[in-house]
């Protein structure tokens, strides 16, 4: 093996260490985010835009801990985790 294929193979299983899984958003209408949200989360923390940072919410639901630019994001995605842990 040469050396440029062992970086590359190091590398690869750095960054799939590193790289957060993230399943698709669901779809879910306004009622079911409310619904979802009232149900699965503990927690919703909004966070102002700043130079350092883009802002958004970050959702507690569970043992999931899940961040996105609006709160829809949030929720669609908190629940998508939540699903795909659960099947």
């Amino acid at each position: 093996m040469e050396n440029g294929d062992a970086y590359g193979m190091n590398r690869a299983g750095w960054s799939e260490a590193w790289t957060e899984h993230r399943p698709a958003p669901l779809n879910l209408t306004d009622t079911q985010i409310l619904d979802w949200l009232g149900e699965y989360c503990d927690q919703a923390i909004y966070r102002r835009p700043s130079p350092e940072s883009r802002g958004g919410f970050t959702l507690y639901c569970y043992d999931i801990r899940t961040s996105g630019a609006t709160l829809r994001e949030a929720v669609c995605l908190a629940a998508a985790k939540w699903k795909e842990a659960n099947e």
